[in-house]
């Protein structure tokens, strides 16, 4: 029996579900159920009731999981503490978007480092969806990204910076005479997107289809830069942040506001069962304070 084995059987126990379960831990149903079957012949008894539609934990199972939260949040607080005794130099693991230096927030995590100099840190650039996941598997301490669909029922979520959604459009585009455009209002347009596992993609998916509607999106990019020439182009418009366009060359595209006023937060994100260490808090604050 191990701490991996006693998270998988807790996750298993909060979504009453292995499929839900291997979602958010983010391996195959086959492998957690290799986990739990492992952990039943250690403990040489059945733990869950196996259903049609649900699970239901056994007498034993409901037994373990008293002992199993407590094992574990002894376990996590016990390496919080031993973290002041290493012999290391304490490190800080964050993932980011790309867009950071758009909100100054990289400007802030470097006058934090020049106060701390023993402090390493670890960096970890990508998509949402990637740095979700690293998240979730505990591969960094903390994630930069957008807040709007993530489940917030195993997360801290602070907001750092708040921005809004905007629509890029060619200039010669009857929608770019426009200062104002409903979301609804677009129904029939062809859309340049960011990548599908970009915050921004599913967050204007579900926007859209707050809309009613499931946008035509014909082309995806990652940079935002060629997203602006795409549209200069004539190849569609495109949903983007106002901050993350600031910099970048719009003389051949217009920019036009959303009536619904549609705002995305940038959060500092980590996982709720996590025991910051004193570096981790003091990390957490910073931020906090300087982007009030």
């Amino acid at each position: 029996m191990n701490i991996e084995s006693l998270k998988y059987f807790l996750t298993i126990e909060k979504h009453n579900s292995f499929s839900l379960a291997s979602e958010e831990l983010c391996i195959s149903q086959s492998s957690l159920s290799k986990h739990i079957k492992k952990l039943e012949d250690e403990l040489n008894c059945i733990l869950f009731e196996r259903c049609t539609r649900h699970i239901n934990l056994t007498p034993a199972g409901i037994t373990l999981k008293k002992y199993a939260l407590n094992i574990i949040n002894n376990y996590d607080e016990l390496l919080v503490h031993l973290n002041e005794f290493s012999f290391d130099k304490p490190r800080l693991s964050i993932g980011y978007v790309p867009v950071i230096n758009q909100y100054n927030i990289a400007h802030h995590i470097g006058l934090f480092k020049s106060k701390s100099t023993d402090l390493q840190f670890n960096f970890h650039e990508g998509e949402h969806d990637e740095i979700l996941n690293l998240l979730l598997n505990n591969k960094i301490d903390f994630a930069i990204i957008r807040s709007d669909t993530l489940d917030n029922s195993n997360l801290n979520i602070i907001p750092l910076a708040q921005d809004e959604l905007i629509l890029i459009t060619p200039k010669n585009h009857p929608i770019s005479k426009k200062k104002y455009v409903s979301i609804s209002a677009l129904s029939n347009e062809s859309f340049i997107s960011l990548g599908k596992n970009s915050g921004v993609y599913t967050f204007f998916i579900n926007e859209c289809n707050k809309a009613g509607f499931n946008p035509n999106i014909t082309c995806f990019n990652s940079r935002i830069e060629n997203i602006i020439g795409l549209v200069s182009a004539g190849m569609g418009i495109s949903p983007l942040m106002k901050k993350t366009v600031e910099c970048f060359d719009k003389k051949n595209v217009s920019t036009v506001l959303f009536k619904e006023q549609i705002h995305s937060n940038l959060c500092l994100v980590y996982l709720k069962n996590r025991k910051l260490s004193k570096i981790e808090r003091d990390f957490e604050q910073y931020l906090i304070n300087c982007t009030k």
